[in-house]
């Protein structure tokens, strides 16, 4: 059984070649971060501690030896002129425990290598020092013969799995043959859900789960989802859930596990009684922060939103009516607190405002630029001079000019971001309280009609 793992190798292939002990493998926490580096793989990969004196490493046709591998692969980019990108890969082959022998798992990584990576430069060590036999793989990102960069994808990657599984039913090795996908979800996600922060995701498990805790059979199941303003496409090859509030669809088999429509049927059928859903009382931050806004300047836009976006993050099940217009903003709600702060700090509340303190920032920045440039060339003249004491002055000069040029081009920054996004804030805003004015309508007239005031007139209809 192999797994198999590629690492793009994108860092500079000049740095040291010390990472090549065990010592150091076993106390270094950033192990995968220091493989990026060609240099540093390719030593890695041939470490005589871990391959029994390098008796288990082998090289492509394309190379002349393991020695001159990093030259000869940096000659090939110098002379493709493919210098920039990714620079190689570091291929992981890994067999389960007590599985191989190390001349059989070698020979196997000799000819993954070989069928996987023709014409490319490579090396291939088997590994000893850990529970189960491995190989390590470091190849150039730029093939000898063509002159092509390796076209690092998906399809690349099953390819890559698909070759390591036919060597090992040909080595008489066990195979995965139906391995678990699992969705990939973007980084900003990842690290939003890993932080506890309210996410489209969560919204949307949060509603079906109450939604199948309210009824005991599929059709109501949807009925009740409906009535929430979500929409299903079962005609795709992977069934959809989207909200008109949320930019793009999403598969219900990336939710995870137990929202598959297969599983939401499944746990609609394990229920034997309807329970009831007792859903907390709604706060009213529309009529609080917003209703109040009557022709708002800057300011009083930013205070406001940003203070119902914070409040939304921390009660999301109080504030079910307008949690969907403002996923976006709460993963976003540093940035606008700094946006906030700025306009706050600096009682600006206008666009005129805005503008002639973003100008004044652009000009300070000028001045520290050139003042700086000044002292550059001061510098340069103190230490052909040596005078130390001047050299010291001068430096102390040129890094408080910087340290404040840094804060005026975020300045600068967060300027651009109010110009850009004030006019969306505001939209939203309207957008928020025509909806609730909408929703407010509709329950009125259905009151009316369950009441009966329309009674006469259905009389005089008859």
């Amino acid at each position: 059984m192999a797994i198999v793992y590629i690492i793009p190798i994108r860092s500079r292939l000049d740095r040291t070649l010390s990472y090549v002990g065990n010592k150091l493998k076993t106390e270094n926490k950033n192990y995968e971060e220091a493989l990026l580096d060609l240099h540093n793989a390719l030593n890695y990969t041939v470490d005589d501690l871990k391959t029994e004196q390098k008796y288990y490493v082998s090289y492509t046709k394309a190379l002349t030896s393991v020695e001159t591998a990093y030259e000869e692969m940096m000659r090939t980019k110098e002379r493709k002129n493919k210098r920039d990108g990714i620079l190689g890969y570091h291929i992981i082959q890994s067999f389960a425990p007590g599985e191989g022998t190390p001349e059989s798992v070698h020979e196997l990584g000799k000819d993954f290598l070989n069928k996987a990576f023709d014409g490319y430069e490579g090396v291939v060590a088997t590994h000893l020092n850990t529970g189960c036999l491995h190989n390590h793989i470091v190849v150039n990102s730029v093939c000898v013969k063509t002159g092509l960069k390796f076209n690092d994808c998906l399809e690349s990657y099953y390819n890559l799995r698909q070759i390591s599984d036919n060597l090992c039913r040909e080595y008489e090795l066990s195979v995965i043959e139906n391995p678990k996908t699992q969705s990939r979800k973007p980084y900003d996600l990842y690290m939003a859900e890993k932080n506890g922060e309210w996410t489209k995701d969560a919204i949307i498990k949060r509603d079906i789960d109450e939604c199948i805790l309210k009824t005991t059979s599929e059709s109501g199941f949807y009925t009740e989802m409906r009535k929430l303003g979500y929409f299903f496409n079962f005609e795709r090859k992977y069934p959809t859930i989207s909200h008109p509030k949320f930019e793009r669809p999403r598969r219900l088999k990336t939710l995870g596990e137990g929202y598959t429509p297969q599983d939401i049927e499944r746990r609609l059928m394990s229920k034997w009684q309807r329970y009831k859903i007792d859903i907390p009382e709604q706060d009213n931050l529309v009529q609080e922060f917003f209703e109040p806004l009557n022709e708002p300047n800057y300011r009083e836009v930013y205070v406001s939103f940003v203070t119902v976006v914070q409040y939304v993050k921390k009660n999301p099940n109080t504030n079910r009516e307008i949690d969907k217009y403002l996923i976006d903003e709460m993963r976003k709600l540093d940035k606008l607190i700094e946006q906030q702060n700025l306009l706050c700090d600096n009682d600006i509340e206008t666009s005129e405002q805005l503008e002639e303190f973003k100008s004044s920032c652009k000009s300070q920045l000028q001045e520290c630029d050139e003042a700086r440039n000044r002292l550059w060339k001061m510098l340069k003249a103190a230490i052909r001079s040596g005078d130390e004491k001047e050299i010291s002055e001068l430096r102390d000069h040129i890094s408080t000019l910087t340290e404040k040029m840094k804060y005026l081009r975020k300045d600068i920054r967060i300027c651009d971001r109010i110009q850009e996004q004030e006019p969306k804030i505001e939209n939203k805003i309207n957008e928020i309280m025509n909806d609730k004015e909408r929703k407010e309508m509709s329950t009125d007239e259905r009151f009316r009609r369950r009441s009966g005031t329309n009674r006469e007139d259905d009389i005089t209809r008859r």
